[in-house]
């Protein structure tokens, strides 16, 4: 079968744009073949590779990021260790308690895969001193630190916080420092 466009002149820009996709094939042939004999130009050295692993490591660690209600200054977000940070250091400053783990529910995003909406609530689990005498009262001060925390800090006045006291510990135990085995 007869190439139609063989039958017909082409257009100048069809022309340029075929020049231009016949360039790029042939940067990719050049490269493949460079890359394929070793040549050094066309690889990536320790340091950059270096560099690109440990930004993913901490794309990895710092999590997704959050939007936050905006400032006068314009909308800001942070990312979810920010947000774990405040709340577990709000919970650990009440004298009796301490963080175990918080998990965080958002406002819906439109298709959002590294980016999550606003915090609507949040979940802590928390170990308090053996021998509280009022955990229901512990608990209520938990939960004003954490909601005094994510107010002042981060704009967010309506942040439902749900609390589990899940854990006893004695008083003289201290958490191991971040880092420690």
């Amino acid at each position: 079968m007869p190439d139609p466009d063989q039958d017909h002149p082409v257009p100048e820009e069809d022309a340029a744009t075929q020049r231009y996709l016949d360039l790029i094939r042939s940067l990719h042939s050049e490269w493949d073949e460079l890359e394929g004999a070793g040549d050094s130009s066309v690889q990536l050295s320790a340091g950059a590779l270096s560099t690109i692993k440990e930004s993913v490591r901490a794309d990895a660690r710092h999590g997704a990021h959050v939007h936050m209600p905006p400032t006068p200054v314009g909308p800001f977000t942070v990312s979810e260790l920010t947000l774990r940070t405040l709340v577990r250091r709000a919970i650990d400053a009440v004298p009796d308690a301490r963080s175990l783990r918080t998990v965080f529910e958002y406002e819906e995003l439109p298709s959002s895969t590294r980016t999550r909406g606003t915090p609507t609530r949040a979940v802590c689990r928390v170990s308090a001193r053996l021998g509280t005498p009022d955990l229901p009262a512990l608990a209520d001060e938990v939960r004003a630190a954490v909601r005094r925390a994510c107010e002042v800090e981060l704009g967010l006045p309506d942040l439902v916080v749900d609390l589990h006291i899940e854990d006893l510990h004695d008083a003289e135990d201290r958490p191991a420092p971040r880092g420690a085995s």
